[in-house]
């Protein structure tokens, strides 16, 4: 199925419906202006036992679901492009990471958001949104791999802030600078990639840093913690 996502025109044939109903939202019958990315043409079922094996309990669509996703990371990287563990809000124009570990409640906060300010607060990909490097601007875009919770768009925006958020009682936010935002964005961006891949990967994540506010939010999960990280990240981009 020929899909176009991000800009990228992405052939993509899932043998699970969990992936093929995700993917349905970006079906495309343009002729591609651009190079076709193939995503998951070599993997087999085999490969996903395989993984099963490792990884009991585990659904064979779910882990399909993970291989295309990582397939797409790795082969978009020399477009000056990266996906970022997290979950992406789109308000007022700009779109605004949330990125955690799992369990953390990225989702939760952005959640949280949608009840506070309401329609104002699109969910662009609540799990592994694309931020693409185009005409010196961070795009943020959407795509099909959501994870769980299946909520994504075919939406964009310039990226206005990542957030990296870390549960607590009491709610604090602090701006970090790029030095000490590197360590939380290597850690949900990189994955285990060849090493002709770790430049580009690298290459991006530098200018995330250059160009991006970044700020720690600690938090609970009351509607007070939204209003916080928006009062502070959006009166300041």
């Amino acid at each position: 199925m020929l899909c176009k996502f991000a800009n990228f025109f992405v052939e993509i044939n899932p043998l699970y419906d969990y992936t093929k109903k995700m993917i349905k939202l970006f079906e495309t019958d343009e002729t591609p202006t651009t190079d076709v990315i193939t995503v998951g043409d070599k993997f087999t079922v085999d490969d996903y036992k395989k993984y099963n094996s490792l990884h009991p309990g585990v659904p064979l669509d779910e882990t399909e679901h993970t291989y295309l996703a990582f397939d797409f990371f790795e082969k978009i990287l020399k477009y000056n492009a990266i996906m970022v563990h997290s979950s992406a809000i789109k308000y007022n124009g700009k779109c605004y990471l949330f990125s955690a570990d799992s369990g953390v409640g990225k989702s939760t906060h952005t959640a949280l958001w949608q009840e506070v300010y309401g329609d104002k607060v699109q969910i662009i990909n609540d799990d592994k949104p694309i931020i693409r490097l185009e005409n010196n601007k961070l795009i943020v875009y959407g795509s099909p791999f959501a994870g769980g919770t299946m909520k994504f768009q075919d939406d964009s925006a310039v990226l206005g802030a990542i957030v990296f958020l870390e549960r607590c009682e009491n709610n604090s936010i602090e701006e970090l600078s790029p030095q000490k935002a590197m360590r939380y964005l290597f850690k949900e961006t990189m994955r285990r990639i060849g090493k002709n891949k770790m430049n580009d990967s690298l290459n991006m994540i530098n200018a995330i840093l250059e160009n991006c506010k970044f700020y720690k939010l600690k938090c609970n999960m009351d509607k007070s913690s939204a209003i916080l990280s928006h009062d502070t990240i959006v009166k300041e981009d």
